[in-house]
This record gives C-alpha cells, structure tokens and sequence, in this order.
C-alpha cells in the first residue's frame, strides 16, 4: 500500500515501524511508530527527528517508515523502545 507519512501521528495510526539507520556505521534500529509518537508527540514530522548512533555517536541518521509484510513468515527483530530523559 503507497502513502504519503507526514508525521509520526499518521505512521501510528496505520500502525507502521520506523527503521533509524546510521549513514555511518551502517547500524539500524527499529521503533513501533506509536512508542515513538507518545514520547515525541504525534505531530512530529519524519525528518525533524534526531537521534544519535550508539556505536559511533554520529548524528547523521535515516528515518524511514515502513509497514510489516503481514503476509510472510514473521522474522525475529529486535523493537527498540524509546525512553524520555
């Protein structure tokens, strides 16, 4: 299904992921749109978000929304869960 996500509200609504990628180091992490949301705040729009790498503590990050293919055999994947500080 083709959408246009304009903020994290939306992304949680259809209940998508996020996949933050470092430019970097190449590491990706993996957030529920809606964890994200109720720490961040709906309205949040995709590229205004930061986050720093763990590894490599560059802030140089991809934020990508994305669905799960429902229709396939579930992979195991690690869901990162954000705190506020």
């Amino acid at each position: 299904m083709t959408r246009e996500i304009k903020n994290l509200g939306q992304a949680a609504r259809y209940g998508m992921f996020v996949r933050v990628g470092c430019r970097k180091c190449d590491k990706v992490a993996t957030f529920t749109a809606t964890d994200l949301a109720a720490v961040l705040g709906h309205g949040r729009t995709l590229p205004s978000l930061t986050f720093r790498c763990r590894d490599c503590n560059s802030i140089d990050c991809e934020v990508m929304p994305y669905e799960d293919d429902r229709d396939r055999v579930n992979k195991k994947r690690v869901i990162w869960r954000p705190v506020k500080e």
